[in-house]
């Protein structure tokens, strides 16, 4: 079973970084990027010897910037977009929430998560779940367009790790599978089908 994240293209709020602003937009750069992994995932590219992305479901955040996003992959695929108010973003930042550690080497401790993001944990596995449940359905691979925040948790909850953290770059595919009675990590920041300047964080 594989699932696909995807982060939304570069929002408005990336570059002018208005307060109040939660539910921006796409700018013309974050419409570029969208477009580009549409026509990628339409051309069903190779990203190794035996393995083509193929997508049997589209899942999107309610925000706007997700939604812009998973529009062009959607029809280039000829799919619904799911809408799962789970895949919504953090509204504060996540990385105040979690642990830290001295040295690299550090064992680490138990982490007791503040009330605030241990909803967002539980908000996390409620959209694995339901990407779990949809690729069961459609027999084929999830793609769920989402955010930095909740696609950086909901990859903590897979690995069961609150002790590292994610950067998560626009448009990117990053692919869980399910296999061996275990999650493994497969591809992160996937970006093959953007140009170096059209990389963004």
């Amino acid at each position: 079973m594989k699932i696909y994240l995807a982060r939304h293209g570069q929002s408005r709020w990336q570059i002018e970084r208005t307060d109040g602003d939660w539910n921006s937009p796409l700018t013309p750069l974050g419409h570029e990027q969208a477009q580009k992994l549409a026509g990628w995932l339409a051309n069903g590219h190779q990203v190794d010897p035996e393995t083509r992305v193929e997508v049997g479901a589209v899942y999107s955040s309610p925000l706007q910037r997700a939604q812009e996003t998973a529009v062009y992959t959607a029809s280039a695929l000829q799919l619904p977009i799911h809408t799962d108010e789970n895949l919504a973003e953090a509204t504060f930042l996540v990385s105040d929430h979690l642990p830290s550690l001295p040295a690299p080497m550090h064992r680490p401790q138990p982490f007791q998560p503040s009330a605030t993001y241990s909803a967002l944990q539980a908000q996390a596995q409620a959209a694995l779940a339901a990407l779990v449940a949809g690729a069961e359905t459609h027999g084929d691979a999830a793609l769920a367009f989402s955010h930095g925040g909740l696609i950086s948790t909901l990859l903590r909850q897979a690995i069961g790790s609150e002790t590292v953290s994610f950067w998560i770059y626009n448009t990117s595919l990053n692919l869980i599978e399910w296999k061996r009675g275990r999650w493994h990590l497969i591809h992160l920041n996937l970006w093959d089908h953007l140009r170096p300047e059209l990389r963004t964080f």
